[in-house]
């Protein structure tokens, strides 16, 4: 039997350097109306990149000290914040140099998740 590879024209894909988190723009278009993200960690290795709206934003439904500004381009998104990917490096135990990693979009929690732990799995990295 085949085993059937996953075409990378609708894969959400989060690409991970020592400065930043871009999305490619599949995963980007959850954020278009954004200016603002949560990032957060799971204890099972998940990060999840949720986007705020304008609405969050007015009635301070967040603390301020955890938006993470995403800027916006044609066809990509990016959270510049190395902070944020020195934090991801250490709970990986390596750095990031362009790790690119499948990410999935839960619609009913309206949050990008990606598996840290997918970072020492074959197969997983584009």
């Amino acid at each position: 039997m085949f085993e059937w590879v996953t075409g990378n024209s609708q894969l959400q894909v989060v690409n991970l350097t020592e400065k930043s988190l871009t999305l490619n723009q599949n995963a980007s278009s959850h954020f278009k109306d954004s200016q603002y993200v949560l990032v957060g960690f799971s204890k099972d290795g998940q990060v999840g990149i949720k986007p705020v709206t304008k609405r969050d934003l007015e009635l301070n439904v967040y603390p301020v000290e955890n938006l993470h500004k995403i800027s916006i381009g044609k066809g990509y998104a990016k959270v510049n914040n190395k902070a944020l990917c020195d934090l991801i490096s250490a709970k990986v135990g390596k750095n990031l140099d362009g790790q690119k990693v499948i990410a999935n979009y839960d619609k009913k929690e309206r949050v990008l998740t990606f598996d840290l732990s997918s970072l020492n799995e074959e197969g997983v990295i584009l």
